[in-house]
């Protein structure tokens, strides 16, 4: 039993040692090279292991044993007193914690602005118009629709469906137009570049391809539209694991309307949730504890070293990527299914994130693969975008006007060229997947 205890002894020494060796990639804002802390972990660790590989020695341990006492007690007291001063050390050069040892106080107020039903979530109109009296709520919001979407009209079908063109808008925040100035979204590029068309634009902030499908699934049959565009943005991968009603709205302390979640995903993707009071108190604090063992470990420092090399190594296996892309692949072929059983031309406008315009990352890679594997036609709007003029300023990463007025324009074009001939293809802007599988 001793010399077990011994080997486990052994590997934390080495496993503290790592983490001071690799303490740079464990903790955000760190810089490069090694200091006191870290040289100090590091030693504690080796001394550590070293301790206990020395007490494995059965004549050290009888002399210890007749000149200490227990072998065992004086290794966990040695053990102790060794986390407990590396504790303090690290508490002296101002190193955070991951949670804090009492949840803070409440600083956010709810609002009923929101709800999530058969269409999706989306905002509740009467709610928002009485808050938007008050004057501190964006005109954005305010301008909504009966329905809880942006627009100034009603979703009203058509008493006949005709030749007219229909149109369908799906996504986010991009396609709602946040950031963008009345009239200057690209979604009301199109509705003055096709004054005839009917136009409903679904896009709603904070939401994924899950929102998408449920949101056709809705308004498709009452629409009938020819032509559905759907915002593909990097972030829908990560909201596609969560449920769609994952998040609520409150009033931050400076009276502005933001989004709390109360569901979450951790480094191999598993979803957990925390109750909307918990949610609410770590506004501003970073993501809740999952439970109570990892918020006693995370409040201390060393456990916060480990909860992070835990999550590094998470990161390390890819499970977390891996899973993203495949839940985006089935909530795109399901939105593609059903776009085909409706009758409807799906276009997927693959929206570049700003630091990524020039050079796109991994992820984007991955959004386009995606649009190859499931048959559908898309956009890269990267070539007509700057990555510092059509972008919100203060590292917001919407577009400005001016970039929703770029892609307006450029889903003009090829929606004239559809209307014109009735095939995406026919536009050479619109990339037609080369690769087809049966998903």
């Amino acid at each position: 039993m001793i010399d077990l205890l011994l080997k486990a002894a052994i590997a934390c020494g080495l496993i503290l040692a790592l983490a001071g060796l690799g303490i740079d990639y464990l903790l955000p804002g760190t810089s490069p090279g090694l200091n006191l802390p870290q040289l100090l972990i590091i030693a504690a660790g080796f001394t550590l292991a070293l301790a206990a590989r020395q007490l494995r020695r059965p004549s050290l341990r009888r002399r210890l044993s007749r000149a200490l006492g227990k072998t065992l007690l004086t290794a966990v007291v040695l053990s102790l007193i060794t986390l407990v001063a590396l504790e303090i050390l690290l508490t002296v050069f101002g190193m955070s914690t991951l949670y804090l040892a009492t949840p803070p106080p409440i600083q956010v107020t709810p609002i009923d602005w929101w709800i999530c039903d058969a269409p999706g979530c989306h905002y509740i109109y009467d709610n928002v118009q009485a808050d938007c009296q008050k004057g501190h709520v964006p005109e954005r919001i305010c301008a909504i629709n009966r329905q809880g979407y942006f627009g100034s009209e009603d979703f009203v079908p058509p008493e006949e469906y005709d030749d007219s063109l229909r149109i369908l808008l799906l996504g986010d925040s991009f396609t709602f137009g946040r950031t963008a100035e009345l009239g200057k979204s690209f979604a009301e590029y199109l509705e003055l570049a096709f004054p005839e068309a009917l136009i409903w634009n679904t896009g709603m902030s904070g939401t994924g391809t899950n929102q998408a499908v449920r949101a056709f699934e809705y308004y498709a049959p009452q629409l009938k539209p020819q032509l559905a565009i759907l915002g593909f943005v990097m972030n829908d991968f990560g909201d596609n694991l969560l449920p769609i009603d994952s998040w609520f709205r409150v009033l931050d302390p400076l009276g502005r309307p933001v989004s709390v979640r109360f569901y979450h995903y951790d480094a191999w993707g598993t979803v957990y949730n925390s109750d909307i009071e918990t949610a609410m108190r770590y506004f501003g604090h970073g993501t809740p504890p999952r439970n109570g063992l990892e918020h006693a470990i995370g409040i201390t420092r060393l456990g916060t070293l480990l909860l992070r090399l835990r999550d590094n190594l998470a990161a390390l296996s890819g499970q977390l990527r891996a899973k993203q892309i495949k839940v985006a692949r089935e909530y795109l072929a399901a939105l593609r299914d059903r776009a085909r059983a409706q009758g409807t031309e799906l276009l997927v406008l693959v929206i570049p994130q700003q630091e990524y315009v020039k050079s796109p990352n991994e992820l984007y890679l991955a959004a386009i693969q995606l649009m190859e594997e499931t048959g559908l036609p898309y956009l890269n709007p990267s070539p007509v975008l700057n990555g510092e003029s059509d972008y919100a300023p203060a590292g917001d990463g919407h577009w400005n006007s001016a970039g929703h007025q770029k892609v307006g324009a450029l889903l003009a074009d090829c929606v004239e060229t559809y209307i014109a001939s009735g095939d995406l293809a026919d536009c050479e802007k619109v990339i037609m997947p080369t690769v087809k599988s049966g998903f």
